[in-house]
Order: structure tokens, then sequence, then C-alpha cells
């Protein structure tokens, strides 16, 4: 199965000190690259779903790896913001197994 878009899932880090008694800002590390379909949700979609003060406004399928979280970020390799960045994504939802085969989840999330 071939899968339009290029993501990559990452987690936060903590800041700590270093052993020069200095402070490391915490991040954002990579944590899977992976194939993905990432979907925009309408409008007209939350109305249908009765989600109308829900922030989710993506959702993200992507064949089934284990780990992901929903403190987790999605960079979206494919969409760029205006300065040349990857949009991200902030996960809102556990995975989610589509058909239940273990095969693809879903993951929803808000830009």
């Amino acid at each position: 199965m071939r899968w339009p878009h290029t993501v990559i899932f990452q987690v936060e880090t903590e800041g700590h000190q270093d052993d020069g008694g200095g402070w490391v800002p915490g991040g954002w590390q990579d944590f899977l690259t992976t194939e993905a379909h990432v979907q925009p949700i309408t409008g007209n979609q939350r109305f249908q779903a009765q989600q109308l003060e829900t922030p989710i406004n993506h959702k993200i399928y992507y064949p089934a790896q284990d780990g992901v979280k929903p403190n987790m970020r999605v960079k979206w390799l494919d969409r760029t913001d205006v300065d040349g960045n990857p949009k991200e994504i902030n996960l809102q939802s556990d995975p989610i197994d589509q058909g239940g085969m273990g095969r693809v989840y879903m993951v929803e999330g808000v830009m």
C-alpha cells in the first residue's frame, strides 16, 4: 500500500542540567518517520460528528507502529508554512486500530 504523505512523530523532551551545571532546554525529538495519509477535517464533518467545540482538525492514518501517544506531535513534511518549515499537528488521541487487523492506526490532532 502506498501512502501519499510523509510524517515524523516527535516526543517532547524535558530540560535538564548538563555535567557543567548549565541548563539544557527541552525540545522535540524524532520518534518515528513513516508514510501516512493526513486528512484535514472540514467544518461540516465536525458538525456531523456533533463535535463543534472540539479542536480536532486532522486525522492521521499510518502503518501500525507501537509507541505513539497523545502528547506527541507530528511534523507533516509534505505541507510547509510560509518560512518553509513543516506544518505541525499536536496529537489529541490514542491510536485507534482501523479495521481491527493491527495494520493501520489513526490518531486525531490539532494544527
